[in-house]
């Protein structure tokens, strides 16, 4: 039996561990959200997992489990297996060839409608990137910090936006590479001039945490400025301050970042006012004993509501939510209870949709109405 999502960060996990509880999860959601905006039969979607090799004892191989989903999905309202093409690559290519030989074995393979596409050929690099170019909506698993293919088309997505991307990697990797990027090579291509800040920021900071967090931010920058939301989930190692891994999602659609926002917060840990701080094992963060250290807290999220009537006022609190929340840590549930603190100070009303009367419980349907300013 899997952990419950609160309790699996609980143990110190590996890459693969993480990959295979958490991709086709993501997957899943990613796939229906999109098809849900695209339509069944307008276009086919594309999934490429970049390091879908199988290790040695793996135990649950995310590749088969989502292969799994797809089938499993057939028939339904949103079919994946109509929907979705996947594609698979690993640079260890006789440890693909090893998925592969376990792919062909399953008893419903023949019944998949896109049988996976596996690229064990030197020419994989071109197909990759003629799917991106075909237009269809796209999420890639990868390692950004992996030479070859993945930065190709991790340069690719940057420079297109053709594709979303989920992103797994140790921070430490990933400052490595940057520091022995060469001026030609495709980490600059992908960092532009953040790669020569990030370089002048670690000559002037010797605090590793400071650097970790530049890192970051000049890497999810990379996406953001380029029209991607991005969604940053730290794991730290269990009763350590260090970082384990970093999963880093960019998605041009709103709705699926907000969808798988909304998955990872079963997985994080929270503020003492009910914010999740898309982390794991994050003791530093929880000891902080005042919410003004945190960058988002409910009572800050309050005041900004309380003066936002334009874009708010008779707006369902699920509509000013998804619009609101982009690009912050905030859920539902921190908007809702937001809004009861300024109910309670006589600054908005909650109205029943249907009968337009006001009520007293707030409901992800319930209109927000702004009392007069006086």
């Amino acid at each position: 039996m899997s952990a419950a999502p609160r309790d699996f960060f609980k143990i110190e996990r590996t890459a693969s561990e993480i990959k295979a509880e958490l991709l086709p999860r993501i997957f899943e959601v990613w796939a229906t959200t999109r098809l849900q905006q695209v339509g069944m039969f307008e276009t086919r979607m594309r999934f490429m997992d970049l390091q879908a090799g199988l290790e040695r004892d793996e135990p649950a191989p995310a590749a088969l489990q989502l292969l799994r989903q797809v089938y499993k999905s057939t028939g339904s309202r949103l079919d994946l297996n109509q929907g979705i093409k996947t594609v698979f690559y690993d640079a260890d290519q006789p440890a693909l060839a090893e998925l592969q030989e376990q792919v062909e074995h399953l008893p419903f393979y023949q019944d998949l409608v896109h049988p996976p596409v596996m690229l064990l050929e030197e020419s994989g690099e071109a197909l990759a990137e003629q799917i991106l170019e075909a237009g269809q909506p796209a999420l890639a698993f990868l390692n950004p910090v992996e030479e070859g293919i993945a930065q190709q088309l991790l340069l690719h997505a940057v420079q297109t936006s053709a594709s979303d991307l989920l992103m797994l990697f140790n921070p430490k990797t990933l400052e490595a590479a940057v520091k022995k990027a060469k001026p030609d090579s495709l980490f600059q291509k992908i960092f532009e001039e953040r790669l020569e800040q990030i370089k002048g920021f670690y000559k002037q900071n010797r605090n590793a945490d400071r650097r970790e967090e530049y890192l970051l931010d000049c890497f999810e920058e990379t996406f953001s400025r380029r029209g991607f939301y991005t969604l940053r989930f730290r794991i730290n190692l269990p009763d350590k301050k260090q970082t384990g891994y970093y999963l880093v999602l960019a998605s041009t659609s709103a709705q699926a970042y907000t969808r798988l926002k909304e998955l990872l917060e079963g997985y994080s840990d929270y503020q003492e006012d009910g914010v999740p701080l898309f982390g794991v094992n994050l003791q530093a963060q929880q000891m902080s004993l005042f919410q003004e250290h945190y960058k988002y807290a409910v009572a800050r999220l309050a005041q900004e509501l309380s003066g936002d009537t334009t874009r708010c006022n008779n707006r369902s609190l699920q509509y000013i939510y998804e619009q609101h929340s982009l690009g912050t840590h905030y859920t539902l549930s921190n908007y809702a209870a937001a809004y009861e603190r300024l109910m309670r100070q006589g600054l908005v009303r909650f109205i029943n949709p249907k009968t337009g009367q006001p009520v007293t419980k707030l409901t992800a349907t319930s209109l927000i109405r702004y009392s007069p300013r006086k």
